[in-house]
């Protein structure tokens, strides 16, 4: 992931959120070394491995979480626009939210971008290496020669553009990128391997947001060649690695009949596909004084902070087994500081992540600074102001403006201390 600009969002009215390494002269012998200090997508173009945003409550920290979560939902589901249309309340500048994600693929790089309203989507582009592979303009279309064919001639596509994007009356309603990637995933490779980025390499986990632990094992497997068990043993090895006292997780299902009773202790989950209910039951088993197992209710027995853990774990393997980005909010909520030290050294140790995960998150947590395992590249700082809304703004570009950061430990002191306008001043 190399940027992703954002206009006219919550809180945000209009910044760039960007993951380059911009620290100039690459440190020495970084190839081999245990800790990654950036990925080089293409020969000069570096970007970092982790990102963590620091700032104020209500600075708009979860919105950039918010806005990943968006994008990603107007592609993959194809939500009404109305719904996924949240504009800046307080500065009525734009008429219309922007999304501009820009990421590589095999060195390739691709730029989505799309405009919209709570009625209509007005400008849908994808771009490979600043190519146009399509453009819709206020539903003028524009198609690649590359996509072009004799089955789908320059007609056949704006007639599915029209069909099925539009609702007849001159507005696009649909992405084309939602449609083609699952209607006519056949019909070219690189807007198939673009909508797949965001089908299979995106992972966003909202603060507020209710991810059961099946859900994310269901998640992980689809990295494992579908295989649960396999997934949930995986998830648990790691539980604990990381000093929680579980020596097994098991999961159960079933499936609800109009006259079953009521399975108290359990998740009630439905396949929409399928059509069919399960009523899922998680125990987990602890070795009691005596050395015997005990099985206890994972839901009503193990705490907030285990079982968030335990769905964290699942998306961040299944991150690193496909090389893919993994966005949260509030990485640190309900974990000791040391477990969130962990759970970032999964994406900054070398042999840990061969495939070149990326880690984006959120924290009030600086502890991690004193530790240096985060790069003046991979910390930016959040604050909002009545006329500009969110802003961020990174160490490294800080510091390449003059400003006196060395090093993150020092950071860390000047931050608490109040140098800087990304924490609260309460009178």
């Amino acid at each position: 992931l190399a940027s992703f600009f954002i206009r006219n969002f919550r809180s945000i009215l209009e910044l760039t959120l960007d993951f380059s390494y911009a620290e100039g002269k690459a440190p020495n012998r970084h190839s081999t070394s245990e800790i990654i200090p950036f990925f080089e997508a293409t020969k000069g173009k570096r970007f970092v491995p982790c990102m963590a945003y620091f700032g104020a409550n209500a600075s708009g920290k979860s919105n950039l979480i918010k806005a990943f979560s968006a994008l990603d939902d107007l592609i993959l589901t194809g939500k009404p626009l109305a719904s996924l249309y949240e504009p800046n309340l307080l500065n009525p500048k734009f008429p219309e939210t922007t999304f501009d994600l820009c990421f590589y693929l095999d060195a390739d790089r691709f730029d989505y971008r799309v405009s919209y309203s709570a009625a209509s989507i007005t400008e849908e582009s994808l771009r490979k290496n600043e190519v146009a592979i399509f453009d819709f303009d206020h539903t003028k279309a524009e198609f690649s020669p590359a996509l072009l064919s004799a089955a789908y001639s320059h007609e056949k596509l704006a007639d599915i553009y029209h069909v099925e994007c539009t609702d007849g009356e001159g507005r696009q309603i649909k992405p084309f990128l939602h449609r083609i990637g699952r209607a006519y995933p056949g019909l070219n490779p690189d807007i198939r391997k673009a909508f797949q980025y965001f089908q299979s390499d995106f992972r966003i986990f909202e603060n507020d947001e209710t991810f059961p632990l099946p859900t994310a094992v269901d998640f992980l497997a689809s990295a494992m060649n579908r295989d649960s068990e396999a997934a949930l043993l995986e998830i648990t090895d790691v539980v604990r690695r990381l000093d929680i006292d579980i020596a097994a997780i098991n999961i159960t299902k079933v499936e609800l009949k109009s006259d079953n009773p009521n399975h108290p202790g359990s998740l009630l989950l439905r396949d929409s596909n399928l059509g069919t209910s399960h009523a899922t039951h998680i125990s987990s088993i602890h070795k009691n004084a005596a050395g015997s197992d005990v099985v206890l209710n994972f839901l009503k027995h193990e705490s907030t902070g285990t079982q968030r853990l335990a769905s964290l774990v699942a998306l961040i393997l299944c991150a690193l087994k496909s090389g893919g980005v993994f966005i949260v909010d509030e990485l640190a909520c309900s974990l000791h500081p040391l477990l969130m030290r962990e759970l970032v050294l999964l994406f900054k140790k070398r042999r840990l992540n061969p495939k070149g995960a990326q880690l984006i998150f959120t924290t009030h947590n600086t502890d991690i600074l004193d530790d240096s395992i985060l790069r003046i590249s991979e910390i930016s700082l959040v604050r909002k102001t009545a006329a500009n809304g969110t802003l961020v703004r990174s160490l490294a570009d800080a510091r390449n403006a003059g400003e006196d950061i060395r090093n993150v430990t020092n950071f860390r002191k000047q931050y608490l201390a109040g140098f800087y306008s990304a924490v609260p001043h309460p009178a």
